[in-house]
């Protein structure tokens, strides 16, 4: 799954592609991300000034869920403690949406790993609020 942004900066080259919220990785993923991305790990510290930078931009938009902690959607197949809390997330949404990407995707959600509901839920109302966004 990690390699996804590999094959966007094929398409896109150095300095397109913007990360926020990254916890895990290895070595070569990290360096990589260092010469050829903008990665922001463990928040989204300096994304206000990001989305300032790409006004009029075409912005493509993936949400990997997995960005939240465990404690809050444990419905991932990757957990990794550390991650944000579902007011961060809505709050970086909504600065994103404001762009008004071209396109976007969620993933991350394994519905399997959470029997009570809770992460679906979050994951639909999430999805709510992003078209509210996208139609403001």
């Amino acid at each position: 799954h990690a390699c996804v942004l590999r094959r966007c900066h094929e398409l896109v080259g150095d300095g397109h592609i913007h990360q926020f919220g990254i916890r895990s990785g290895d070595g070569e993923e990290f360096a990589f991300a260092k010469a050829h991305t903008h990665m922001h790990r463990f928040n989204f510290q300096g994304l206000e000034e990001t989305v300032e930078r790409l006004q009029g931009a075409p912005v493509y938009f993936t949400l990997d869920l997995d960005v939240l902690d465990p404690s809050d959607f444990c419905g991932t197949g990757t957990p990794e403690a550390g991650g944000v809390h579902f007011a961060e997330l809505l709050d970086a949404v909504r600065q994103v949406m404001g762009l008004k990407p071209v396109a976007m995707d969620i993933n991350e959600l394994s519905p399997h790993y959470d029997q009570s509901g809770a992460s679906t839920a979050l994951a639909c109302k999430l999805l709510r609020e992003i078209m509210l966004y996208r139609l403001a």
